[in-house]
């Protein structure tokens, strides 16, 4: 064995997509070799810093490799750390290839390599007791670090951990389990977003704002383990921070619930954002970028809109006091490589320097990088929702005018 393997087991227990995010996390620098008894050569990944840049599989490279591994839900895994010398194929954002590639095995697009099923038997049903949402799409954080963890809570299925509208001021994590992050709407409650192990429940805002009001309601799917994290620790790191990067923070959390609004309104039907580009100009085109810049808004407005095949999807607002651009050491799924930025005519904005972020962000304790690490996972998750939400409609109207043209 390589002197160098720092990580290897079994994928049965560790799966593909929680081996990138965990070696993500850990910012790992190496090689990740897959063997399995049902691919006829070993499948390689290349990391650089926590992200995969390379990939082959058998006559496969890159990005396409890459998701063909995504199928192997049986085999054995080795990573060793050692510099890289593979050239840069892969540029997707992390988070943006865990998603896409679960998506793509969920839609039947990626083989599984496993073992055949024995004559006679079912395969066992992996839903769970109260969403049909696919397993393989649960949002899932970094490996738990127990020094914010205070003390332990077990949720039942159907349970409450929190109520939307109710006042509260705890955050947690998930330490075993599946939770439901729904809203109210004017039918009943809307999923938003299946989250599993690692994932956090609760915003900053939690341990920040006196009398914070829930935005969502969070339901346990099974029996759920949850760690409660010491608000007191995370509000004294919080204050210990920059002006600027607590600008910063700030900026993603009010992202994120302006995406969960947006992915509801698209759950409506509520098609007021379209006009939103109405005279706005474009401040970021949407693709690969070696720049890395980021802005702060002054003064106006702007959009995050993704460019799709089926024309732009709003993805959400920006106001005075967020920052945007492209952020080396923060996988939010949107600007630049899968979103563009545009601006309302009297918007002002100016640059920050972006190393005194990354080294701010790099100082963070564990929990708290791992919070914003999830955060902005679940950006990158809530905006392919909404556009496959958009996709969805549009073929759905197609179809429905294709089948009253037939008649």
């Amino acid at each position: 064995m390589n002197n160098n393997v720092t990580l290897s087991g079994r994928l049965r227990f560790l799966p593909f997509g929680d081996l990138i995010q965990l070696l993500g996390s850990n910012g790992s620098t190496g090689v990740l070799r897959l063997v399995s008894q049902w691919a006829d050569d070993p499948g390689f990944v290349y990391f650089a810093d926590g992200n995969p840049v390379n990939a082959q599989n058998g006559n496969k490279e890159g990005l396409d490799a890459l998701y063909s591994m995504f199928g192997w839900v049986d085999g054995d895994f080795e990573f060793v750390s050692e510099p890289i010398i593979a050239d840069k194929t892969i540029t997707k954002s992390r988070m943006g290839i865990i998603l896409e590639g679960m998506k793509l095995l969920d839609d039947g697009h990626i083989e599984k390599l496993d073992a055949p099923p024995q004559p006679g038997t079912v395969a066992p049903d992996v839903s769970s007791p109260s969403s049909s949402a696919p397993e393989s799409r649960i949002v899932k954080g970094p490996l738990v670090d127990y020094m914010y963890v205070v003390d332990e809570e077990d949720f039942f299925d159907g349970e409450h951990i929190v109520e939307e509208g109710k006042h509260g001021s705890w955050m947690w994590v998930i330490l075993e389990g599946i939770v439901d992050i729904q809203k109210e709407g004017p039918s009943g409650r809307i999923p938003i977003i299946r989250i599993g192990d690692g994932s956090f429940i609760g915003s900053m805002a939690s341990f920040l704002l006196q009398g914070h009001i829930r935005t969502a309601s969070a339901i346990a799917v099974g029996n759920v383990q949850l760690g409660v994290l010491d608000s007191q620790r995370l509000a004294q790191e919080y204050a210990s921070l920059s002006y600027p990067f607590r600008m910063f923070l700030t900026s993603l959390d009010k992202r994120l619930k302006h995406l969960t609004e947006r992915s509801i309104q698209h759950y409506l039907n509520d098609k007021r954002a379209d006009n939103l580009l109405k005279d706005q100009k474009l401040l970021v085109k949407q693709g690969k970028t070696k720049d890395e810049q980021i802005f702060i808004i002054k003064q106006g407005r702007a959009s995050v809109v993704r460019n799709t095949p089926s024309g732009p999807v709003v993805l959400c607002q920006l106001g005075k006091g967020d920052f945007f651009g492209n952020i080396p050491f923060l996988h939010m799924g949107q600007e630049p490589e899968q979103s563009a930025i545009y601006g309302s005519e009297d918007i002002k904005i100016s640059k920050t320097e972006v190393a005194s972020l990354s080294d701010e962000f790099n100082g963070l304790s564990v929990t708290f990088k791992n919070i914003v690490n999830n955060m902005a996972t679940c950006m990158t998750f809530t905006a392919d929702s909404i556009c496959e939400a958009r996709r969805s409609k549009q073929e759905s109207i197609a179809a429905d005018t294709n089948a009253r043209q037939k008649q």
